[in-house]
């Protein structure tokens, strides 16, 4: 039968923090482990060697796969910045952990190279874990060639980071890369159960682009597009545009038959103003026709969002669990420490669930899996 058990430290010595945790984990997976999932914050980079030895020779595996992230979360608990690291250990589930190096230019092909290691078809009971090095990245070419050749089965995961601290780092057994794609590929008897929570209310309904050029959104509903977003803002955002970019965002629907439900769509900043053309930026092109909304950022909502989310997962425990948070969420978002791991301990238990703050999160919206921003990631594996 399947098991699996977290552990958790803060320790600053990073071979005792990683004996710790590992040991936890290994106790609650039934004294052995055939893969674990670790993720620890930069303040180890500089001891990883010896944190990634300890760990591997406490659980007894190389399977061990993981990536830095600005915070991790393991325990019911949430640790953002300073040094802590969580293991997620499991046994009686096959898994397939990779590390693909330098995958920059080659994003389209690590779907395949994934696949080939799987030990058969993908299948929809099949969780693909991806921890990319956010820098650079070219998400289209990857998430489409991830879809491409895993078909049926689930992808999840996060951006590695803080960039901030130093070059992210991803790692598998004692082996540790920066611009790499660390993951692993657990295969479970049922498929896996996926939830995506968002940190947003819609402040518009749906707005036409009815005007625009690459990246730039001249006109909305055939207004000059600034005009829009002023008006939306309102003072004292609105005099402060780069202040506004922080709380006020733009969400673009892919849920055809309820685009602003909570899961239907991608939120992205606005990454520029032109005052002069009354016009405003995307991180990505915009087409003439396309349909968006403006979006709030609003603690309160995302509260109801979570709950709505985790009730909707369903109560029963699971194998096992991760959690992919954005490190935009957390304590500076809610104003306390630990309430979305406390929400998760209290529908499901003492599960073993574990995961990180990433740079961005990935995960299902609507029938296709994206790169998000501001959401959290919950996935459940189940016997």
């Amino acid at each position: 039968m399947p098991s699996a058990g977290v552990g958790i430290s803060s320790g600053l010595d990073a071979r005792s923090a990683a004996e710790q945790a590992a040991g936890a984990a290994l106790a609650g997976a039934g004294g052995r482990a055939d893969a674990a999932l670790l993720f620890a914050t930069p303040a180890y980079a500089a001891t990883m060697p010896e944190l990634l030895d300890a760990a591997v020779e406490t659980l007894g595996t190389e399977a061990v796969v993981g990536a830095s992230g600005h915070g991790v979360v393991g325990s019911g608990a949430e640790h953002e910045g300073g040094a802590c690291v969580a293991v997620l250990a499991q046994s009686g589930l096959e898994a397939q952990p990779f590390l693909l190096p330098d995958l920059r230019g080659e994003e389209a092909e690590a779907g395949e190279e994934i696949a080939a290691r799987l030990g058969g078809p993908p299948r929809p009971e099949d969780l693909v874990v991806v921890l990319p090095d956010p820098r650079g990245l070219r998400a289209e070419p990857l998430l489409q060639g991830l879809q491409k050749a895993l078909g049926p089965a689930r992808l999840v995961g996060a951006g590695a980071g803080d960039p901030i601290s130093g070059p992210p780092l991803q790692w598998l057994g004692r082996r540790i890369e920066s611009g790499a794609l660390a993951g692993i590929a657990l295969r479970g008897g049922r498929p896996p159960r996926i939830g995506v929570t968002q940190a947003c209310r819609p402040a518009t309904e749906l707005l036409t682009v009815t005007r625009s050029e690459g990246h730039w959104i001249l006109e909305l509903d055939g207004r000059p597009a600034l005009d829009v977003y002023c008006e939306v803002a309102r003072a004292p955002l609105a005099d402060d545009l780069q202040r506004a970019a922080a709380f006020l965002l733009v969400a673009l629907p892919r849920d055809c038959e309820s685009p602003l439900r909570p899961g239907g769509y991608l939120v992205r900043h606005v990454v520029g103003f032109a005052p002069e053309q009354r016009a405003f930026a995307l991180p990505e092109a915009v087409r003439r026709g396309q349909r968006i909304a403006l979006v709030q950022r609003d603690p309160d909502a995302a509260r109801e969002d979570i709950k709505a989310m985790l009730s909707q997962l369903g109560g029963h425990r699971p194998i096992l669990g991760l959690y992919f948070n954005c490190c935009a969420r957390g304590s500076s978002f809610f104003g306390v420490g630990g309430l979305e791991a406390a929400y998760i301990e209290r529908a499901f238990g003492q599960a073993p669930i574990a995961g990180m703050f990433g740079s961005c999160e990935i995960g299902p919206i609507g029938d296709s899996t994206e790169l998000l921003t501001y959401t959290g990631v919950l996935a459940l594996i189940d016997e």
